[in-house]
């Protein structure tokens, strides 16, 4: 009953359908960057942090809305876009005023790099391009736009571009493929009935949770070489055995809410066992 409640719950629903959670979790990722480097909160990166928040919630949403035809009309969540359609929109329009006004606080290498993940972000579902179709390399495209959102460009920012720091970017660009390919279990069936092969489709589900373990062995790999203080190794030990479980948890049948307020919130649970731990 409680899981139900929570389920239908306006608030819940709010939470994943018009894409919080989501700019959330980006917004705990640019804070586990500034927090493990000691980035100062000053009017410059606080402007950043909203930037991200601002940007996630319009991407998302913009791809969501486009998405929207007839073999998924009916879906509940495109029935609760449709519904809200308007408020949505003032809200994107909103949001895309606001993150061209804080562009001016980025450097222009910065802007660069996030038009460039942008354009990414926007052929991932754009036709004709729609780069999710490449099933193989959806992951990581995915994982490439937010490590470089949301740890590479902080870094830029603040000058603390290094051989070290670049090994924390590899850590957490394994760490996003591995909750992107899961997400590909729960589409493994739409996938597979529109063309695109994933490794789910190609190899299947024990397969493809193989290969994310071993992402998560090269992502604790990359961490220790970026920082190996026990506290931190501590923490990142943690962090994975809760991927880990997640991995051998996930399956096509789990609830949609599972994927995007479990798995996607394992991106927000990462900054607080830090900070907590």
């Amino acid at each position: 009953m409680n899981t139900n409640w929570f389920i239908s719950n306006p608030f819940t629903k709010t939470l994943v359908y018009a894409n919080v959670f989501i700019a959330i979790c980006a917004l705990a990722q640019v804070f586990l960057t500034y927090y493990l480097f000691s980035i100062p909160f000053n009017f410059s990166n606080n402007a950043y942090l909203l930037f991200i928040l601002l940007s996630t919630y319009l991407q998302y949403n913009v791809q969501r809305g486009y998405m929207i035809n007839q073999n998924n009309i009916y879906e509940e969540r495109s029935q609760w876009l449709i519904k809200h359609k308007k408020i949505l929109l003032i809200s994107v329009g909103v949001s895309l005023l606001i993150v061209l006004f804080l562009c001016n606080n980025l450097s222009w290498t910065s802007i660069g790099i996030m038009i460039g993940a942008e354009v990414i972000s926007t052929f991932y579902y754009l036709q004709p391009f729609n780069l999710r179709r490449h099933g193989y390399i959806k992951p990581f495209l995915i994982s490439s736009v937010w490590a470089i959102s949301c740890s590479l460009v902080p870094l830029i920012e603040n000058k603390l571009v290094t051989e070290h720091s670049l090994f924390f970017v590899a850590s957490q660009f394994c760490f996003i493929s591995v909750l992107s390919m899961l997400f590909d279990i729960k589409d493994g069936e739409s996938d597979y009935l529109s063309g695109v092969n994933t490794y789910v489709n190609k190899f299947g589900v024990k397969i493809t949770k193989l290969i994310c373990l071993g992402f998560v062995i090269i992502g604790f790999t990359c961490f220790y070489m970026f920082n190996h203080e026990t506290r931190f190794l501590i923490t990142s030990i943690v962090l994975r055995l809760f991927i880990v479980t997640t991995v051998l948890f996930t399956n096509e049948k789990r609830h949609l809410f599972y994927y995007y307020l479990w798995v996607d919130g394992l991106m927000l649970l990462q900054p607080i066992l830090f900070v907590i731990l």
